[in-house]
């Protein structure tokens, strides 16, 4: 008698879990899930922001309520994880974080065969039965400041369902596609009034003198770029300072990056690589030789155009 007892309790549990089981079977409701980030702006601090929902629904069949919060229906929970296909991010691939409600961060996985964790994931509470089930909002920040190389970036990762053992119970795919423009900024810096950012920069020679060199104080062009870049420089009065309101002229020289520019015809370098994320500085020189001339204010307007090519 008393063996039969415990023989009884013992299949009754049994059953009772297997029953249970049963009734939570979460799964992806749709497949193959993307992100496009493109039209990104380069800039300091620059970020995009793309938002994406991933479905979770139940796919039991073995529910005792006729539908999502029916009273009966236990609770399915679920965990979403984030792996890499194939391993460690490609170096210079555009630095992202993939964020899940609550502005938790979620940490993606080197490998998606490693032993899985619910630590790191995004719980669900309850995956309802039904064609749409829950919508689980992400959102992908990617940062867009300088350093950046110019291209098409794309990466594949693997979502992973974790049912409420830890066992993957599903998975399906997430590629991310980053469009990095060709883009290029330019600031003058060092002695000057201004910096030809919102109107021109002033270098002031001072007085010339009649028995010495008169060279500027030191100043430059920072420059930053996320591909291949042209500098050209042009002159008004073809590398002459002219006398303000008269038609006198002092001859002058400009220097870029330690080269002698021709102001007379016109000047241009190619610089075959990308920027780092602080620039570049590219730094310039003007001089004057001895000179005797009437007095009074002398000038020339110097253009410094970057183009990416």
């Amino acid at each position: 008698m008393r063996t039969r007892i415990i023989l009884g309790a013992l299949v009754s549990m049994a059953v009772s879990g297997t029953a249970q089981a049963a009734e939570c079977d979460p799964v992806f409701v749709d497949r193959d899930y993307s992100i496009f980030v493109s039209g990104v702006e380069i800039e300091p601090g620059g970020q995009s922001v793309e938002n994406l929902q991933v479905r979770v629904g139940n796919s039991s069949t073995n529910l005792p309520g006729p539908g999502a919060g029916a009273a009966g229906n236990p609770p399915c929970e679920a965990t979403i994880l984030i792996a890499r296909v194939d391993g460690a991010q490609v170096p210079g691939f555009p630095i992202y974080s993939i964020r899940a409600p609550g502005n938790q961060s979620i940490d993606i996985l080197p490998d998606p065969s490693l032993p899985a964790t619910l630590d790191g994931g995004v719980r669900i509470a309850n995956a309802p039965p039904g064609p749409q089930g829950r919508a689980v909002p992400f959102r992908l920040n990617v940062g867009t400041d300088w350093g950046l190389t110019a291209g098409t970036y794309v990466e594949q990762l693997v979502l992973l369902l974790l049912d409420e053992t830890g066992t993957i119970v599903d998975r399906t795919s997430l590629t991310i596609t980053i469009e990095i423009p060709a883009s290029v900024s330019i600031r003058l810096v060092g002695a000057l009034v201004g910096d030809g950012a919102d109107g021109p920069a002033l270098v002031d020679l001072g007085e010339l003198s009649n028995s010495e060199v008169t060279r500027s104080s030191p100043f430059g062009a920072r420059i930053w770029s996320t591909a291949p870049y042209l500098v050209e420089i042009s002159s008004t009065n073809r590398g002459n300072l002219l006398k303000e309101q008269g038609t006198e002229t002092i001859p002058y020289n400009l220097t870029f990056d330690s080269m002698e520019v021709d102001l007379a015809a016109g000047w241009e370098f190619f610089y075959p690589l990308p920027t780092t994320a602080s620039g570049v500085l590219r730094r310039m020189a003007v001089k004057v030789q001895p000179v005797t001339a009437s007095a009074g204010e002398y000038a020339d307007r110097v253009a410094v155009s970057v183009s990416v090519k």
